[in-house]
């Protein structure tokens, strides 16, 4: 049982596992706009389950200031006391803007083993900042809509550090259906390496929109698949 701990606990070290936004980007809110999620992703690590569920909010404070705060928690129900939480509240400006590109920066306080993992002191109070870019349209075809983004973060907890890229892309596939796919690269201090892909598909309804997704690790390091479902409010 210890050996399965520790093993867990290195893997989550290496690869925080959020759920992650579902738009992302450098996209922010509308003064006095909210933007609400609420996401469970039920997933297994080299064998072992685990159940992680996130809140996550931005409130548009201007048309180019947007506040960001978001909540996590990891149960895993085979290991007794490894249990996880974590916090995130950040500020994203937009810098650029121009025709259907965009580009923002990003920052603030992160904590908790949940966002961190758990080795090297990723689980205290750190600090994250981003620059994200992001392109929106139509096709020409069908004038369905689409958009992509590319997020650069880093994140500083001491003397734990890590480097992540989010590259993702979505299209309305018909009226108020969506395909959104993402690519996850992390690296940092004590040889974190990690590779994941995200698909889902989503259906828009009224100020409200429905998810359901697929995660998989694909750098051969850990082996982790999960299912991710997830409901958005827009105010």
């Amino acid at each position: 049982m210890k050996a399965r701990v520790l093993m867990v606990g290195g893997v989550l070290g290496l690869s925080p596992l959020a759920a992650g936004k579902a738009w992302a980007g450098p996209w922010g809110q509308g003064e006095g706009h909210v933007y609400a999620e609420m996401a469970v992703l039920g997933q297994r690590i080299d064998g072992t389950g685990a159940v992680r569920g996130e809140l996550y909010a931005e409130y548009g404070v201007t048309d180019t200031w947007t506040v960001i705060g978001q909540l996590e928690g990891v149960r895993f129900p085979q290991l007794s006391g490894q249990d996880q939480y974590a916090y995130r509240a950040t500020v994203r400006r937009q810098i650029w803007q121009k025709g259907r590109f965009t580009a923002a920066f990003e920052g603030g306080v992160v904590g908790g083993e949940a966002i961190g993992g758990t080795i090297g002191g990723c689980d205290s109070v750190g600090g994250e900042a981003r620059i994200s870019v992001g392109a929106t349209g139509r096709t020409r075809r069908r004038e369905r809509a689409w958009f992509g983004f590319a997020d650069a973060i880093v994140r500083e907890h001491g003397n734990c550090r890590r480097q992540r890229l989010e590259v993702g892309y979505g299209q309305e596939i018909v009226p108020k259906w969506w395909s959104v796919n993402k690519v996850y690269l992390e690296t940092g201090t004590g040889d974190a390496r990690s590779i994941k892909l995200d698909s889902k598909i989503s259906h828009v309804f009224g100020r409200n929109e429905l998810g359901l997704g697929y995660r998989q690790e694909v750098s051969g390091r850990f082996r982790e698949v999960g299912i991710v479902v997830s409901l958005v409010r827009r105010f």
